[in-house]
């Protein structure tokens, strides 16, 4: 399930959807045929996965059909129960409280189609069996979409006439079709007005954030870069007199809306709240601030954390949260440890050790080993830091609920800059 969406509105809408559309058509009939499922919404798309809905249910009951005792390899007894598949289709008679589910999940699913294609095409690739995806899927997934239907002819386009091709592959098919061919993509204005005739639709109740009118490129940096930075820069905790008059500053002047209290005449460190005169500075917990570097020449602004107990009075720096996760931690390794844990590799799978897989499968995979092994596989074929962290944030973080701020998320993510970094 795409995670830009509120999931309980994205619901609850289709539903409504749904009861109002099946009320209307219901009226004056007990049953709908196959024509009339296509024309049952003004959107085509939705009628159409309807349809789907039903194909598919339909194949898995002739299924059913099949027994031990019977050869149903035999040419005639084939031909003779595609032509009963065939007639019976022709047939379709569906009563309200069997349709409305139907055209409920089909209306969520438009809705994802026309606001996160990835996501829609994505669900649909890793629900394939064994990790594969066929020709004839692709054909029938090709059939039934009207929205953005260019995503899956540019797979087909891709395989080149081979029988099937691997999930991993797909994916990456569809990742180029969304780069390249981004302006293709529909517009959602049209959609919506649609379904707001029947039911209206609140755009910004449904969505978790606001949905650009394309899909933009792959991200140039993580979400947690972003995540962490603030919006406003906090003031500087060094005093104005520390820097040459001649140096231009590197971060224009924040206004400070309350006064700071006047430096100690006696110390040359920075101001600090609350000093008194008979004990010196009281300290105060580490704080991450911007500062200036007094080089004489106008300098780049650095990240330092300020601690009361520094020897030189100045402030000692350390790689903040930030840092970190953009691999450019400013200071070398204190410890052997360290400097093994920076090591770069050459596979993430071969490089978690035993007691780490068990905690990675149980806090973030819900105890499923086999999920566990094919997100690693995954992240393995992926080629930077930016694409391994976009994808276990957008997908498996959402899909099983992570806790971003776990000792096995940190790790994970220290593994990934080791690998990507």
């Amino acid at each position: 399930m795409s995670n830009k969406f509120n999931a309980n509105a994205l619901t609850e809408y289709s539903k409504s959807y749904a009861r109002r559309i099946a009320a209307d058509v219901y009226q004056q009939r007990s049953t709908l045929s196959g024509q009339q499922i296509l024309t049952l919404t003004p959107i085509s798309q939705i009628n159409l996965l309807v349809i789907n809905a039903l194909s598919d249910k339909w194949r898995a009951d002739a299924e059913k059909f099949r027994s031990p005792y019977f050869d149903f390899t035999n040419p005639e007894v084939q031909e003779g129960l595609q032509n009963f598949m065939n007639v019976v289709s022709q047939h379709i008679s569906v009563r309200r409280e069997h349709l409305e589910p139907l055209l409920a999940d089909a209306t969520r699913r438009a809705i994802v189609l026309v606001f996160d294609p990835r996501s829609y095409f994505d669900d649909i690739l890793r629900d394939q069996p064994e990790f594969t995806l066929t020709a004839d899927v692709l054909k029938q997934v090709t059939r039934f979409t009207k929205i953005n239907q260019f995503i899956p002819v540019h797979i087909a386009q891709r395989m080149s006439g081979k029988p099937f091709i691997y999930v991993n592959q797909a994916i990456n098919y569809l990742d180029e079709a969304l780069t390249q061919r981004s302006h293709e993509l529909e517009h959602y204005d049209d959609f919506v007005a649609k379904l707001s005739e029947k039911v209206p639709m609140d755009v910004a109740a449904l969505l978790r954030s606001h949905v650009p009118d394309v899909i933009p490129n792959p991200p140039g940096r993580s979400f947690f870069d972003a995540a962490t930075e603030s919006t406003t820069p906090p003031a500087p905790m060094v005093p104005s007199e520390a820097v040459p008059q001649d140096v231009a500053p590197a971060i224009a002047p924040q206004p400070d809306p309350t006064p700071a209290p006047a430096a100690d005449s006696g110390t040359g460190g920075a101001m600090f709240l609350g000093s008194s005169n008979d004990g010196g500075p009281t300290p105060v917990a580490p704080i991450s601030q911007p500062s200036q570097l007094q080089t004489g020449a106008i300098s780049q602004p650095s990240t330092f954390t300020t601690t009361a107990d520094s020897p030189s009075g100045e402030p000692a720096q350390t790689p903040t949260l930030n840092d970190t996760l953009r691999g450019a931690a400013t200071s070398e390794p204190a410890t052997v440890a360290e400097t093994f844990t920076r090591t770069p590799i050459e596979s993430v799978g071969r490089s978690i050790s035993l007691n780490q897989k068990f905690r990675f499968i149980n806090q973030l995979f819900n105890g499923n080993s086999s999920a566990y092994n094919q997100a690693i596989e995954e992240i393995d074929t992926l080629d930077n830091y930016g694409q391994a962290l976009d994808l276990i944030s957008y997908r498996y973080a959402s899909q099983y609920l992570w806790d971003m701020s776990s000792d096995e998320v940190s790790e994970l993510v220290e593994i990934l800059k080791r690998r990507f970094v």
